[in-house]
């Protein structure tokens, strides 16, 4: 996520989600999407209109309908948003950041060294360097 990007709201969110899902969508086939109670249809479109402004949506128009897709990835969105929240919240130490998380989620050291594995690109199999 750039710098200048802005924090999704919780309805941009959620359609964001609908797009990273599907790939691309119609505002009709996300409000098809939508639990109940669904937003008015202008109302989809106008989110859709904000996300394509802020530049995290773009569009191809196939007939009379424009068809969306994500220019940014979820994995590039929640990436900003936790370095954003690092920065934030914890000045930017990241030690503070994953254990905050660790504590609070009350994560096992076994679970922490999976985690750290994974990091690694290790499949568990090899040793543990730290041992």
């Amino acid at each position: 996520m750039k710098k200048d990007n802005k924090q999704l709201t919780k309805a941009e969110l959620h359609l964001m989600n609908i797009l990273w899902d599907k790939g691309n969508a119609t505002v009709q086939q996300m409000q098809d999407l939508l639990e109940n109670p669904k937003p008015a249809y202008t109302t989809t479109l106008t989110v859709m209109q904000i996300l394509t402004k802020k530049g995290i949506v773009d569009f191809d128009r196939v007939g009379k309908a424009y068809v969306y897709k994500p220019v940014l990835s979820r994995e590039e969105y929640i990436g900003g948003f936790m370095n954003d929240a690092c920065d934030n919240v914890f000045g930017g130490s990241m030690r503070s950041f994953f254990s905050f998380f660790a504590k609070s989620e009350k994560i096992s050291r076994e679970e922490l060294e999976d985690i750290l594995k994974e990091m690694d690109g290790n499949d568990g199999e090899s040793e543990n360097a730290n041992s």
